[in-house]
């Protein structure tokens, strides 16, 4: 073989790794700039509508926060526009990874890093102490633990194929969750566990359906990012639950920027469950 093919040949499988990485995981990169920079170039139609829509939330819920700084929550500007930011990138982030993960691609991971980073520094800001924590110890680390279950899990290094849960394990599922969320509802009455959970963000009511919400999210969230790295399809479940009670706690607290994105994310829930229960079909564009 001649150098300069060797050479061509190297290029090509460095752009088609990079390309793996920051895009959707499809087998061949795109031979012209625009598509380098419209990295959604390969996706079908539906799944383009839903991000853009997506991402047209997302920035005007940014534009909003940096009209109306005092809305993010902290007694000061500077903080609350240096929050609008992170938070716009973890918000953009966050749905390219949900996106991703309905599209069953390894991907997902890589854009799930950036967003629970800038999302728990945005929430460690905001005063949400114990949100920042489950963002940075808990669910950051699964990231990379999912990457490397997904990758290994998969044939093709691109992809993987869901796994359904028995029986016996759906039962033990739940019985955890209720059992957590029990512990977490009386554990979010105590006054102590309330200062450090909300820290000193203002936006936070102390109801009855907040401490329930609350304390169901942060299971849920948990239990999401397990069955989620362990390729099970139920997980998308757990995550309709979730973005419901999300709903219900930011309408509680009213904080209208919070529900349109969990209202977004909600619908890419349930596209999840519609795509994990097809068969995967790897597409080699030409």
């Amino acid at each position: 073989m001649k150098l300069s093919s060797k050479i061509a040949k190297l290029n090509f499988d460095v752009r088609n790794k990079f390309f793996q990485i920051y895009n959707d995981g499809i087998l061949r990169a795109p031979r012209k700039w625009w598509q380098h920079i419209y990295i959604i170039y390969h996706w079908t139609i539906f799944e383009q509508v839903l991000f853009l829509v997506n991402f047209a939330t997302a920035l005007a819920i940014g534009i909003y926060s940096f009209v109306n700084p005092a809305s993010v929550g902290t007694s000061s500007n500077t903080l609350n526009y240096i929050i609008a930011t992170v938070s716009l990138v973890g918000n953009v982030t966050d749905i390219m990874s949900i996106i991703l993960s309905s599209k069953k691609r390894i991907s997902t991971f890589t854009w799930g890093v950036i967003a629970c980073g800038t999302l728990g520094v945005s929430s460690l800001l905001m005063g949400a102490v114990g949100t920042g924590i489950v963002y940075v110890i808990v669910q950051l680390p699964m990231q990379f633990i999912g990457f490397y279950l997904w990758r290994r899990q998969s044939v093709n290094k691109i992809q993987v194929e869901p796994k359904k849960m028995k029986w016996w394990m759906i039962l033990l599922f739940v019985t955890i969750i209720l059992a957590l969320t029990t512990g977490f509802y009386f554990l979010e009455k105590m006054p102590s566990f309330q200062e450090f959970w909300n820290g000193y963000s203002d936006q936070i009511q102390d109801s009855p359906v907040v401490w329930f919400c609350d304390s169901l999210d942060l299971v849920l969230g948990t239990a999401g990012m397990i069955l989620m790295v362990m390729v099970f399809k139920e997980q998308w479940i757990i995550w309709i639950i979730l973005d419901i009670t999300m709903i219900v706690l930011f309408s509680v607290n009213t904080q209208p920027q919070m529900i349109a994105l969990a209202v977004t994310s909600l619908i890419n829930s349930i596209y999840g469950v519609w795509n994990w229960r097809h068969e995967t079909k790897l597409k080699d564009y030409e």
